[in-house]
């Protein structure tokens, strides 16, 4: 049984390097709000736990150099953030697949899978763009599986 906050964490550090890699080169806020959904604080201000994580991953992403950022946005977020040359260079590597599973064509048919050949009728570029990490971690984030997007995170942060 997977430990809820570390899924968590992998979903938060998805969508935070997708956000960032979709305005890159350009330093924008990044909200907790769009990374752990909206929250209401409770009566003495305090928000969720789950909304908290989703800040503590993007301090968490700068302090392992991954990000960079300005300043925080009280504990809503933090602003002109950017993705690190070494994030840029992480996500824009070229891997074989790193997690796939049929299970995104039955359930989820606007996932696209990986082809792995010219033979499948695909170009050599358009299989090398499939196979950027970025485009991996799209397609993981698009299909829900928190599996997948476990192993595209951990696969971005061990290399």
């Amino acid at each position: 049984m997977a430990d809820i906050n570390i899924e968590n964490f992998y979903q938060h550090i998805a969508k935070i390097l997708s956000m960032l890699y979709a305005a890159f080169p350009s330093k924008s806020p990044l909200y907790v709000d769009d990374i752990a959904g909206v929250d209401n604080p409770d009566e003495y201000g305090l928000h969720s736990p789950h909304y908290t994580a989703g800040f503590f991953a993007m301090l968490w992403l700068a302090d392992e150099h991954y990000i960079r950022y300005v300043d925080t946005i009280r504990q809503d977020g933090v602003d002109q953030a950017v993705l690190t040359h070494k994030a840029f260079l992480k996500l824009t590597r070229v891997s074989e697949p790193i997690y796939q599973t049929t299970t995104y064509q039955i359930e989820k048919p606007d996932v696209p899978r990986i082809p792995q050949t010219e033979s499948d009728g695909s170009s050599p570029s358009v299989i090398e763009n499939h196979r950027l990490v970025i485009n991996q971690l799209r397609r993981a984030l698009l299909s829900g599986d928190s599996i997948a997007i476990a192993k595209v995170v951990r696969h971005i942060l061990d290399s």
